[in-house]
């Protein structure tokens, strides 16, 4: 499909949409995230990067493109990350928006690590940065960049919150759906990274296991509703899910009636938090100690380690109504 083009653009942080009462200018965003995701993949990702880019009080100091591995149904061309730049430059165009920085990954797994990447690099120079600001490095897919700062700095792992959407379902807590591979899909990109991520650093870690992503389910009545209403963007984002339901149609038949956008919780945990005390008081999460990885991706339970936020329900309602919310703004303004 080719993607149409913005009829103006704006500089990223500018809000031109808002009247003088509802953004002020010069004020200071209260966040600062990175946005870590494999964009040669499902297109729930392309979603997840327009929405915090439009987000309020939440500055994005940057665009991670991560890998798929090899194996991966998305990765025909085995260039993963120059295919998830190619989207993310297009989708910006759509979207209008200028002074967005992207940042390329490494196509390989952390195993084949020899240094650090651009990507791994920016979570880096982010990280030591002289700013008091919380940093949230949200990651839908592999966790090979991560690492790869980490290991190339470690100091970073008291500076920064990981946000992942990855991991299985946890034994006692949730059934693992029928049909479902054992090793969940970020995951399975990336086994070794996510183990030196919890087995080798003290990083602190926010995750989203498989059952609680998976509960971003959002109806095409709605989906279709609510890009109906956001003119270009709305229009790109829905035939990139459009070409998915296509593209498994021949294996699964009729994809049903609803979508997982399961990378938008990465929005709703890092840039809709609270007020007054911030923080993601409309969800649910327990503290447990922070798990280890076998060398298969499974989980392991020591009791000496760093605590952790495992989340067991996120608040679909603000996250969704924002979502749609602010692609319709954005549009309205753009096609006045």
């Amino acid at each position: 499909m080719t993607a149409p083009t913005a009829p103006k653009t704006w500089a990223y942080g500018s809000f031109p949409w808002l009247g003088p009462d509802e953004h002020i200018p010069g004020t200071r965003p209260r966040t600062r995230v990175i946005v870590d995701n494999d964009f040669a993949g499902d297109p729930d990702d392309l979603f997840q990067l327009a929405h915090h880019l439009l987000v309020e009080g939440t500055e994005v100091r940057g665009v991670v493109v991560s890998r798929l591995n090899e194996d991966n149904a998305w990765n025909s061309t085995g260039a993963s990350v120059a295919t998830g730049r190619e989207n993310v430059e297009e989708l910006l165009a759509v979207m209008g928006v200028t002074g967005v920085g992207v940042h390329d990954g490494d196509d390989r797994g952390f195993a084949a690590y020899d240094g650090p990447t651009d990507a791994s690099r920016l979570i880096v120079n982010e990280a030591m940065a002289d700013d008091e600001r919380p940093l949230y490095v949200v990651t839908g897919g592999g966790l090979g960049e991560v690492a790869r700062a980490l290991k190339a700095e470690p100091a970073i792992a008291e500076r920064m919150i990981l946000i992942w959407i990855g991991g299985s379902e946890h034994p006692g807590r949730a059934w693992v759906p029928d049909g479902a591979t054992v090793l969940e899909y970020n995951m399975a990109i990336d086994v070794p990274a996510a183990m030196y991520v919890f087995n080798d650093t003290d990083v602190r870690v926010w995750q989203m296991p498989r059952d609680v992503y998976r509960s971003s389910q959002v109806p095409f009545t709605v989906i279709r509703r609510g890009c109906r209403r956001a003119g270009a963007l709305g229009e790109y984002l829905l035939g990139r899910l459009n070409l998915v339901r296509r593209m498994i149609a021949p294996f699964v038949g009729h994809a049903g009636a609803t979508y997982v956008l399961g990378d938008q919780p990465l929005v709703l945990l890092s840039s809709l938090q609270t007020t007054f005390e911030p923080d993601t008081a409309s969800s649910a999460y327990d503290v447990v100690p922070r798990v280890a990885l076998a060398a298969d991706g499974t989980y392991r339970y020591p009791q000496d380690t760093r605590p952790m936020r495992l989340y067991t329900r996120i608040d679909n309602t603000i996250l969704f109504d924002d979502m749609f919310a602010s692609f319709e703004a954005l549009s309205t303004w753009l096609e006045a």
